[in-house]
Parts: structure tokens; sequence; C-alpha cells
């Protein structure tokens, strides 16, 4: 019989009951330092360190069901979908911000679509967060030819 490896805290719990989501350890370590440097070089007091938490509230919300009840597929599979106010809610982050938050998340790789999603007059807005993206010595995130994705941050509008 194998033994289970221990774990700190009460993680064996935490994936015993399936109450979990994957993250890569390294875009904490690497990509978000690297992203709010860059922003912070072209404007200061940006905020830029609210994409962590702003990416972790999208993350939260992702559906993780492929086919509906009916069993038809599932078009909202992979996107996280919170409302601005819920996003506000969780993480103190002013509405007015999750705008260029959205934008500095899309062109360094992170979101790999971001769209608006109508239901008669209600819009909604759905994230696609990419959970374990490749990602270089450096910091950035690597697409499928094996190019880093460098960010173009000139269309960024900051308050």
């Amino acid at each position: 019989m194998k033994q289970r490896k221990e774990m700190p805290n009460d993680k064996r719990v935490l994936l015993d009951m399936e109450g979990y989501e994957v993250y890569n350890r390294e875009l904490i370590r690497r990509v978000f330092p690297r992203i709010i440097a860059e922003v912070k070089a072209i404007k200061a007091r940006s905020g830029a360190g609210d994409i962590i938490p702003f990416y972790f509230a999208i993350l939260s919300y992702v559906d993780g069901n492929e086919y509906r009840k009916d069993g038809a597929l599932n078009m909202r599979y992979g996107y996280g979908f919170p409302s601005q106010g819920r996003i506000q809610e969780m993480t103190g982050i002013d509405r007015k911000r999750h705008k260029l938050l959205t934008d500095i998340l899309r062109i360094n790789g992170i979101f790999s679509d971001v769209r608006d999603f109508y239901e008669g007059t209600k819009r909604y807005k759905w994230y696609k967060p990419s959970f374990c993206p490749r990602i270089s010595e450096d910091g950035y995130l690597v697409d499928e030819n094996g190019e880093c994705i460098v960010p173009d941050y000139s269309s960024l509008k900051f308050p």
C-alpha cells in the first residue's frame, strides 16, 4: 500500500475535499514582480501590484465544467466571470481600475482572452486566465512557438 506524503497544515484535507485550484508559483515568483517593475517604471504610482489579487479573484471563478447539465458544450468553460462588483468586494480594487489591470494581464499573456458577453441587455465580462503557462528564466511567458511574450505597454491608459 502506497503511503501518502506528509502535507503541511491542512493541505491534505483541502486536496481530499477537492476545494482547491492550481496556480503556477513561478507566476508569482518571476512574472508578477517583472510586470509590476515594468509598469512602475512607466508610472510609479500605478498600483500595478493589484494585478495579483485581481488575477486570483478571476481564477477563483473559472468555470471548470466542460459540459452543461443538458449535455451541451459549455461556452464559459475555462473562463472566469465574476461581476465587477464581486471583484471589487473581494479585492477592494475600484471598478475604474479593472480595465487597466485586465489590459496589463492580457498584454503579458496571462489572460489569453477577454470578452464581453451579452445576455439580453445584460453585459458580462469573461476572462480566460492561463493556469500554468511556460515561463522563461527572466519572467516572460512563452507562447506555443517558444517565443517570449514581450508586452507593449504603449496602449495602456493610466488614470
